[in-house]
Parts: structure tokens; C-alpha cells; sequence
């Protein structure tokens, strides 16, 4: 769900400051648009990357799954993607609805939103978000919701500049294998 900018180890360090260096990829005739199926190979090496900038493991997407899963009659997520031409993806926003809320309206998520390194700084996160928004207009939802990790200082100011701010109210639960184990094995 995050824009991805927060340096975990000094590798990452040494290349964000490479990359830095060397200046963003011209990214102007970069088109946000809907993804297809033929962008299912560049959206699974972008799914690869930020689950693993996430210290994600168990990544067990493939071409076949985002198949079913983003297309057909009842698709469970939607993408717009930053198209850099040639078959290649700057970027992604990844997006599903939650169906079921005590307002009666299906709550927007942003799951990941992600910009290849190779094309950071050139606005594609910032015209990613400015298509959810639309996203969100055109699909009558006043707001959409996202997570951003707690070390992610760089993304959590990305997304305050847009004029996002943080949830004051909620903070995500998790019921890890061993509790929910023990849980269940109590439960009468």
C-alpha cells in the first residue's frame, strides 16, 4: 500500500544513493491508465518488489492468479498503472473494495502503490494517487484508505503533501498462526 521510499539496510542505502546520483528516468511520457492483461507480467515483478521491501514473505502470486483474480465478471482488485511504452510498468496502484460496511457503501482500498526506484521523483506516485482519486469520484466513494508501514517516513510525508492524513482513530489488529492456534485449541 505504500509509496515505497524508506531505506532498510545500507544496500539499499548504497543504491537509492547510486540511483539518486544518476537522477530520475524521464517519466513525462509515463500514461496512467487501467491495467490490462498484458501488463500482468510487469504488475507481478512490481508485486514482487514492494512485498518484498515489505519484509513480506510466503509471495505466492503468480501470472495465472492475477489473471483470475484482476479480470473477468467479479474481479477481486483493480490497478491503474504508470505505462512507460515498450511493455515495461514505472509504477502501480493496486486497489479492491471491502463490499460490507455499516454505511452501505463499499469502502475503498489502496493495497499498494509503488513506484519502480528507476523512476521515483518524476511525479508517477503523485499522478498514481491523482487516479485513485478519480477512481474514487467516478465509483461514488468519498475517500479511500490505505496502510502505510510505521518506519515508511518518506511515503507517510509523500502522502501528507497530497493532503492525506493519518487515521487517528484505528490501528490495525493482527491474529498471528500461534495465537489463533491457541484460540482455536481453547475454543469449547
Amino acid at each position: 500500500m505504500e509509496f515505497i521510499l524508506v531505506l532498510h539496510n545500507r544496500s539499499k542505502a548504497r543504491y537509492m544513493a547510486k540511483s539518486a546520483r544518476s537522477g530520475p528516468r524521464t517519466t513525462t511520457a509515463v500514461k496512467i491508465r487501467p491495467m490490462d492483461e498484458s501488463d500482468v507480467p510487469e504488475l507481478l515483478r512490481l508485486m514482487r518488489a514492494i512485498v518484498s521491501f515489505e519484509r513480506g514473505q510466503n509471495f505466492s502470486l503468480d501470472e495465472a492468479e492475477l489473471l483470475r483474480r484482476g479480470f473477468g465478471e467479479r474481479a477481486e482488485f483493480g490497478a491503474y498503472v504508470a505505462d512507460a511504452g515498450a511493455g515495461s510498468l514505472a509504477g502501480m496502484a493496486v486497489h479492491y473494495e471491502i463490499p460490507f460496511m455499516h454505511t452501505l457503501r463499499p469502502l475503498l482500498m489502496l493495497k499498494w502503490l509503488y513506484v519502480d526506484p528507476e523512476c521515483r521523483g518524476g511525479r508517477v506516485g503523485q499522478r498514481l494517487m491523482r487516479q485513485m482519486a478519480l477512481h474514487a469520484r467516478a465509483t461514488g466513494h468519498e475517500r479511500f484508505c490505505w496502510f502505510v508501514l510505521n518506519d515508511n517516513v518518506l511515503a507517510q510525508s509523500f502522502y501528507r503533501g497530497l493532503g492525506a492524513t493519518e487515521d487517528p482513530e484505528w490501528r490495525r489488529w493482527i491474529m498471528p498462526a500461534g495465537a489463533l492456534n491457541r484460540l482455536v485449541e481453547g475454543a469449547e
